[in-house]
């Protein structure tokens, strides 16, 4: 193992080997898979079940040794419950299940802490309880600065009824209820979407919804929906802010709260589609960001953009991949006042085929594919705008990683080995999953841009090395400059030194 550890460090890309070190653990035997809790003051943390089904947590050091396993028992029936995941909170982790009483027809969320040595305390509070109608129980977000924690849940009402959101606000140890409201939310229930709820460090909670207008409300040059921000506090009347842009679609958006006591709600908009005889394939492109940030202490708009970008794509696009639209994945506040944004193409495509028989076969292509980094200065003024082809199209281990450390940026994904020397759109290859291809032909990828927006993309290790396969959508990135990779029975623990 130590012959292993030490030749995936020399095999690492040399230009990056003196600040990027990456250190696997021992295989983790279980019949099941392992889950990262997180990672705190150079130890990091697991969980899975044991071949009796019992909730296992580990300890590692910051060399990646197993320092101690304990099992976690929460004093309830490990047979009725879910187990949900954790968060870090000051020197404890907060550990969150969820049980469905058949029986009284309900769904009940529990909080319980262990330490950072995984003792577990002898209190679990119940923090949420709802009807089995309610949809999205049990979902939760924590602010930036991990001193408040939001549960929610939604109760759908009828067409032309308004849907009721429940929500509690917590401090972080679980056993202060900050705000505890049932809001109905101020849309028809045809009409609305929820599509994320947020928590920032002063206990507000952030609604982000989709709404679909009523024909009596479109107007031509205007999209047939907007967004709605509807921030719930204390007060008896919520805060609204609504995203509707002239002749343009919004095409992605996400709301999300900073260290700085700011919310920045963003995303990209596309060419309005105005039908089938409309702009065609154009409406596909999303070339332009916008960004607006509210200021949780006031409740204000404190500012609002549209930026044009370039080289996003290419000046014809011809093929598929071309018109995949870009999503927002990350936002870094930087210290001069300025941010960096990470946005990668993303897509679904549903294709139905009928049958003269009468059968039907459905089939879904998954398009994760360029990445892109912009850098904007205090002034919101766009600085550079850095785009790394990717093509992965039902890929068995898409999209990407990304963080923020001393001024670079740093996303980590998986690639064809090939395509490390790729530097166009055409000179990419596409990595899928298909009978052809094999998992040995991928690497790990690590591409970085610095502050002036030169990039550059490296092997982090090829998979011709080793049978160890990290799993991008389990892995987590738990602090500016650390990453733990999850390959399904194997943890490791990817370090940007200072």
């Amino acid at each position: 193992m130590r012959y292993f550890k030490l030749l995936l460090l020399l095999s690492a890309f040399s230009m990056y080997a003196q600040n990027v070190e990456l250190k696997w653990a021992e295989r983790i035997k279980t019949k099941g898979f392992v889950a990262i809790l997180g990672g705190k003051n150079g130890r990091y943390f697991t969980q899975h079940k044991d071949d009796d089904d019992q909730l296992v947590g580990r300890i590692y050091d910051k060399d990646m040794n197993l320092k101690d396993e304990k099992v976690i028992n929460f004093n309830l029936d490990a047979k009725k419950y879910l187990y949900t995941g954790a968060y870090f909170v000051k020197d404890k982790i907060v550990h969150f299940i969820q049980e469905h009483n058949r029986k009284e027809d309900k769904n009940y969320l529990y909080s319980a802490f262990t330490d950072m040595n995984l003792v577990t305390g002898d209190k679990t509070y119940v923090i949420d309880e709802a009807s089995e109608d309610a949809i999205g129980f049990g979902t939760r977000n924590i602010s930036p600065d991990s001193t408040k924690v939001v549960v929610y849940n939604e109760l759908v009402g009828r067409r032309k009824d308004p849907n009721t959101l429940n929500f509690k606000v917590y401090n972080s140890n679980m056993t202060e209820v900050i705000l505890d409201k049932t809001a109905e939310l101020p849309i028809k229930s045809k009409n609305f979407e929820r599509k994320s709820v947020q928590v920032d460090n002063l206990g507000n909670v952030y609604v982000l919804a989709k709404v679909y207008k009523e024909k009596d409300e479109r107007v031509k040059g205007q999209s047939d929906y907007y967004y709605k921000v509807i921030v719930f506090n204390k007060e008896d009347k919520p805060k609204e802010f609504d995203f509707d842009y002239p002749d343009k679609d919004i095409e992605s958006i996400d709301i999300i709260p900073g260290e700085n006591n700011t919310l920045v709600c963003t995303g990209f908009l596309k060419i309005l589609n105005s039908g089938f005889f409309g702009k065609g394939k154009k409406t596909l492109i999303s070339d332009e960001l916008f960004s607006a940030v509210i200021d949780c202490k006031t409740l204000t708009v404190s500012s609002s953009n549209k930026f044009e970008l370039e080289g996003l794509y290419p000046e014809k696009p011809k093929k598929a991949e071309d018109y995949v639209p870009y999503k927002v994945r990350e936002i870094f506040h930087r210290k001069d006042g300025g941010s960096v944004v990470v946005a990668e193409q993303y897509k679904l495509v549903v294709v139905t085929s009928y049958s003269q028989y009468g059968g039907n076969n459905t089939r879904y292509y998954y398009y994760f594919c360029d990445i892109a980094v912009i850098n904007i200065n205090s002034k919101s003024e766009v600085e550079t705008v850095s785009k790394m082809p990717k093509y992965q199209m039902n890929a068995a281990n898409p999209s990407i990683l990304a963080t923020y450390f001393n001024g670079v940026t740093y996303i980590v994904y998986e690639d064809l080995e090939k395509n490390a020397e790729a530097e166009s759109d055409k000179e990419t290859k596409r990595s899928t999953k298909s009978m052809f291809s094999s998992s040995s032909k991928n690497a790990l990828m690590l591409m970085t841009v610095d502050s002036k927006g030169d990039m550059k993309k490296d092997v982090i290790f090829s998979y011709k090395e080793s049978k160890i396969r990290p799993r991008i959508a389990s892995s987590v990135v738990i602090s500016n400059n650390e990453i733990m990779l999850n390959a399904d029975d194997q943890i490791g623990v990817l370090k940007i030194s200072k």
